[in-house]
């Protein structure tokens, strides 16, 4: 058979297959896999006059069961990041939203992870690039006529962290009726005086751009359109019924920077006009290490307020441990390699007739286990001795080439009063009094609930030791009015015993 031939009969058998209608193609290919998380999607934004990309992740199941819709949780970006950092190179949102459902019975909720760009999320003073405006009047209406949302505010909830904080904030601060929960992580933003002292290209680059003021140095960086998004301005009595419809929750770290000084300063403002939140202040600084473990409360949170579960505020509790502790006829506790022969640190725990029990709690929660430190447990009882006469009670007793004083309800102010004899004072929810002081030389570590009676006093004592550049750690955790508080807060401060 010819070359030519053997073409003709190919195209022959083609023609045959064709006519039969066969095809040696797959004219009904499978439906693509469905994918939970899809990236750089985007919407076409006429306020903007331009495309807005995002990216969203779905829950399992939700290409299954069709006739389920859910609530929505949008997750704002930091200043320098885009919609894909959520699920980046250190941030895995996606990884803890899982572990959540599984192992906590986080509900499947829609995650949203908007393009926020550099805007703090908010409309730019100059009216030209509304940002605020596009996202409350077109990227959730396109989310709730695209996905299978709850599309009201009983199921809206939003987060963010730095520039994402921040925009959290403003967007349910200036759109209580589109946003029922608001959790800032390490939010972003300045009180007044540090605003004003900002470098000129910081202020012009990064704030002055949105609230105006470019150029301007001092109190004139503090315009109007600035106090209309700034919560100091905002969170104030006549705005209380308003903004407390949003459950509001912030954390930060006790290494910030900057961030601490406003986060607390807000803090200490909303216990001070009585609006509801939840804060805490963790170890660490500006870094996902304080926004990834955050989500282990805030989802749940969320979930609680939108779904009706449970789960929070149960794992809002701060845990503690008790080490047994063999106490002696004088209610002190030896560490297992002091003797009561040498030298050691000697930690005053300082109270005001405790109950037995509870102080010897406190005493097995600060309790060390190490073999090798040398220290010596003392209960000291304000109300039977001063400061000074139990250290020279009990440095008669035991050999000491250290002091610690741990101070408890009722006795801060006595030993803020009275530092002298202490290299390091732990402060455990108490207050300081109207004298708070820190000296370099000293160390500081204290905490307390966010519902505490000392919220004042303890940030005065951060910004004291910040400013000072003295050592210090700060935690406040949350208040679940328990007993049990005052062994949380100790046990925040125990791997300081001994320092």
């Amino acid at each position: 058979m010819t070359r030519m031939n053997r073409l003709f009969l190919l195209l022959s058998v083609f023609a045959i297959v064709g006519a039969c209608g066969c095809s040696p193609k797959n004219e009904n290919p499978e439906e693509p896999a469905f994918e939970r998380y899809v990236q750089n999607l985007e919407i076409k934004s006429e306020i903007l006059n331009t495309k807005v990309p995002f990216s969203i992740y779905l829950p399992e199941g939700y290409d299954k069961d069709l006739d389920k819709s859910y609530a929505v949780v949008y997750m704002l970006h930091g200043h320098g990041d885009n919609h894909n950092s959520w699920n980046g190179n250190y941030l895995h949102a996606n990884t803890k939203i899982n572990t959540l459902v599984k192992t906590s019975g986080l509900s499947d909720m829609i995650y949203v992870f908007p393009e926020g760009f550099t805007t703090y999320y908010c409309n730019y003073y100059t009216g030209k690039y509304a940002y605020m405006d596009m996202f409350v009047q077109e990227l959730i209406p396109y989310i709730d006529a695209n996905y299978r949302t709850i599309p009201d505010r009983q199921h809206r909830s939003i987060t963010g962290y730095s520039m994402g904080g921040f925009g959290a904030l403003a967007l349910a601060e200036k759109h209580p009726e589109t946003f029922l929960c608001s959790a800032p992580l390490s939010m972003s933003f300045r009180t007044d005086w540090q605003y004003m002292s900002e470098s000129q290209s910081g202020w012009d680059q990064q704030w002055g751009k949105i609230f105006g003021g470019i150029a301007k140095a001092g109190a004139e960086r503090l315009t109007d359109y600035y106090k209309e998004h700034c919560p100091y301005y905002q969170f104030v009595p006549e705005n209380r019924e308003t903004l407390s419809a949003v459950k509001w929750y912030l954390i930060c770290g006790d290494n910030e920077e900057n961030l601490l000084y406003a986060n607390d300063t807000l803090h200490v403002q909303l216990r001070d006009l009585g609006y509801e939140h939840e804060y805490r202040v963790v170890d660490g600084g500006h870094s996902s290490s304080v926004w990834m473990p955050a989500l282990d409360e805030v989802l749940p949170m969320f979930d609680h307020y939108m779904n009706g579960t449970s789960a929070w505020p149960a794992c809002a509790k701060a845990m503690y441990k008790k080490q047994d502790v063999a106490f002696r006829e004088d209610g002190t506790a030896f560490s297992k390699a002091y003797t009561g022969a040498e030298q050691g640190l000697g930690v005053y725990l300082f109270h005001k007739a405790l109950p037995e029990q509870t102080l010897k709690d406190v005493m097995s929660v600060l309790y060390t286990v190490n073999t090798k430190y040398l220290c010596v447990y003392m209960p000291c009882d304000l109300t039977k001795k001063s400061v000074a006469e139990w250290v020279e009670y009990y440095g008669a007793l035991y050999p000491q080439n250290k002091r610690a004083a741990v101070c408890m309800e009722g006795t801060g102010a006595s030993v803020m009063a009275d530092q002298a004899p202490f290299e390091a004072m732990l402060f455990v929810d108490t207050a300081l009094g109207t004298d708070i002081s820190a000296d370099p030389s000293r160390k500081y570590y204290f905490s307390c609930t966010d519902e505490s009676a000392c919220y004042a006093d303890y940030g005065t004592l951060y910004r004291i030791c910040k400013r000072g550049g003295i050592e210090f750690e700060y935690r406040v955790i949350n208040a679940t009015g328990e007993p049990e508080d005052i062994l949380r807060c100790a046990d925040q401060l125990k791997s300081y015993i001994p320092y």
